[in-house]
């Protein structure tokens, strides 16, 4: 009982927006020190071990490199190119949108930054081209959210470090949902672009010759990430220090249009990042000790194992649950709580932990696109000065069809278990 009053008072909590790290960390403890017959100083051993992992360290790395590019000039170089190849379409400019949004997401593992990234440059061209802003906002908030599925993803670390996944097949493996999910919202886009009047900018292959050229250094950076960890160059963390210093490179000597000084700026901010982020995980790990000591997650499986008697059962079951918990939790710190939880039922039916880690991060982005605490949503309305319904409004659409992608990857494994032959993790 006073298991679950604490859960609940945590819910709550989270919802009405206090900081995260501090509530899961006050209530672990406090139980912990009611418990009595628990030494604070392996509390404090657990919170040093969860986060002495080398794979977090790539997470600032991915941010730097992401920020450094978006305030620099490889992002704008990516969009012009984008434009110069779709822009005759009609509805051209929402694919090239959704095309840079995957590219970049190849760049920086973060929604929010592919978002500010892209959003900042294609929305008002969009809107100086006649398409109409539901559009615009709509096609580009939802595509900014690819940011988390399609290598790197700052999540997918996560993740790997909660249930000990292999992060460099789950990088691999989100390869393909990212290209299903991308590809469904450029069908959707040209649909509802077909309804509207809209400027086509006319092809030039001297125009798109020249952009192309001049986008090189954008295009490389994917391959140089996924490339090297998928040919075994490198690791996923020494993959981000590796795009940390091409991006430092690329945007202080070849187009010079950074100085020292705003690559320090950049660097403080993702610094700062990592810093909340270790201090979540630490807290979440105190947390999920407590629960794993009250026999939390075998009470849940004995609980769901009346009913779910099957893989497929229980992926639904874990789906539901993702997306109403990504109702009022970002990605990070779902996986935290989530994952310690759901991870022996997993075991149990024998889901494949690569597989099930698509499936919780695809469940996850859906939850930048909802209210009350859709992360997109925030970012969409301060970027485009739009006001928060709107952007909810004309985001709906563009929801759904990530949802029909949840579900093809959740019904349809083998899309992404050739990473590992098939064989379970």
């Amino acid at each position: 009982m006073e298991v679950a009053l604490v859960l609940f008072l945590l819910i709550i909590l989270v919802a009405t927006g206090s900081q995260l790290f501090l509530l899961i960390g006050a209530i672990s403890l406090a139980l912990f020190a009611l418990l009595g017959d628990v030494e604070l100083f392996s509390v404090t051993k657990d919170m040093f071990d969860t986060v002495n992992k080398p794979a977090l360290l790539s997470i600032p790395l991915y941010v730097f490199a992401g920020a450094v590019m978006a305030k620099g000039e490889i992002a704008k170089r990516l969009i012009d190119l984008m434009i110069a190849m779709f822009g005759w379409i009609k509805g051209g400019l929402a694919i090239g949108a959704i095309l840079a949004c995957v590219v970049f997401a190849a760049i920086s593992g973060s929604s929010p930054v592919t978002l500010l990234a892209i959003g900042s440059v294609m929305f008002p061209a969009m809107l100086s081209h006649g398409y109409p802003e539901k559009l615009a906002i709509g096609s580009i908030t939802a595509s900014g959210s690819l940011g988390i599925i399609i290598p790197p993803s700052i999540p997918m670390i996560i993740f790997s470090i909660m249930t000990g996944a292999d992060v460099n097949k789950l990088f691999i493996a989100g390869i393909v949902p990212g290209l299903i999910t991308a590809a469904l919202l450029i069908a959707l886009a040209l649909i509802i672009a077909r309804r509207y009047p809209l400027q086509t900018i006319p092809f030039s292959m001297r125009n798109l010759g020249k952009n192309f050229i001049n986008s090189i250094p954008a295009l490389i950076m994917p391959f140089l990430i996924i490339g090297g960890i998928y040919g075994g160059i490198y690791n996923v963390t020494e993959a981000a220090s590796v795009g940390a210093v091409y991006a430092i490179l690329i945007e202080l000597f070849y187009f010079r249009k950074s100085g020292w000084k705003d690559i320090a700026n950049t660097l403080y901010d993702s610094v700062v990042i990592l810093g909340t982020i270790f201090i979540i995980i630490a807290m979440a790990a105190v947390f999920n000790r407590f629960l794993i000591l009250q026999d939390v997650p075998f009470w849940l499986l004995e609980n769901l194992s009346g009913w779910v008697t099957s893989q497929t059962k229980f992926l639904i079951v874990s789906v539901c649950m993702l997306l109403i918990v990504g109702l009022f939790m970002d990605a990070i710190s779902a996986i935290l709580i989530m994952a310690p939880l759901l991870l022996p039922m997993a075991r149990m039916y024998d889901v494949n932990l690569i597989h099930f880690g698509i499936v919780f991060t695809l469940a996850l982005e859906i939850g930048y696109l909802t209210p009350p605490v859709g992360i997109n949503l925030f970012v969409s309305s301060g970027v485009f000065n739009r006001p928060f319904g709107k952007v909810v409004a004309a985001t709906l659409p563009y929801m759904l069809i990530i949802f029909l992608s949840l579900a093809i990857i959740t019904f349809v494994p083998e899309l992404i278990l050739w990473v590992e032959g098939n064989n379970a993790n």
